[in-house]
């Protein structure tokens, strides 16, 4: 087994300098949406999700493709966004019910 000293190829080159990277990010770059509009952006995301699921089942069930694994995956993807939204409103629901309970 070689020792630490024969191991000269593996250490960093003498001019390699590290340094952090910073990234500016454009603050006006951003699209400044609403809470309601990104709620309805995600939901409309979960709709066109699950109409997809059902058009790749749908076509598989006519017999217009034999994909199996793709028609898995898309519907697999449908349920998992559902579930998501229906968590983030069971959370929106219990933060506001929490909201309510305090006293002012």
């Amino acid at each position: 087994m070689p020792s630490p000293v024969e191991l000269n190829g593996l250490q960093l080159p003498q001019d390699f300098e590290i340094s952090p990277r910073h990234y500016d990010i454009g603050v006006d770059e951003i699209e400044k949406d609403s809470f309601a509009d990104m709620l309805s952006k995600a939901i409309d995301g979960v709709d066109t999700t699950m109409k997809t699921s059902e058009m790749k089942m749908q076509d598989y069930v006519a017999g217009n493709t034999d994909n199996v694994a793709d028609v898995m995956i898309s519907m697999q993807r449908a349920q998992l966004s559902f579930q998501m939204m229906v968590e983030i409103r069971n959370k929106a629901i219990e933060t506001y019910n929490e909201i309510s309970r305090m006293q002012i």
